[in-house]
């Protein structure tokens, strides 16, 4: 039962990572993080032609898929990108990145094979 609630857990961080990720104005969000490092959120609200309302909901998803992570200082708000969840992310689609290039390199191979009498033109 154990391995079942850890397997769901991760599972369900990952479909928040990825619901967080599939709006553009969030994956712009990130993108700006990375480059820039720690932002306020004001720096990040600046770069976008949208309300400061408008960006803090974006951030907001961010933080409850725990991509990104707050840090207060007197009045100022900093953010900075938690890579602990974006590497999940990025193994999870580098898994089936490398299981379809498998396929594909097998079939192309299957395909292009001369003894293979259904692999050749006709």
């Amino acid at each position: 039962m154990v391995e079942y609630n850890h397997t769901v857990q991760r599972d369900e961080a990952l479909n928040r990572a990825f619901r967080a990720l599939s709006d553009p104005s969030r994956r712009e969000i990130i993108g700006l993080m990375r480059e820039a490092g720690d932002l306020r959120v004001t720096d990040i609200a600046k770069a976008f032609s949208m309300s400061l309302n408008g960006v803090s909901k974006h951030l907001k998803v961010l933080e409850n898929a725990n991509l990104i992570t707050r840090r207060v200082s007197g009045r100022e708000h900093w953010l900075q990108v938690n890579w602990t969840t974006l590497q999940a992310a990025y193994e999870w689609l580098h898994f089936y990145k490398r299981f379809w290039s498998r396929r594909l390199d097998a079939l192309a191979d299957y395909v292009e094979d001369p003894n293979n009498e259904k692999g050749k033109n006709q």
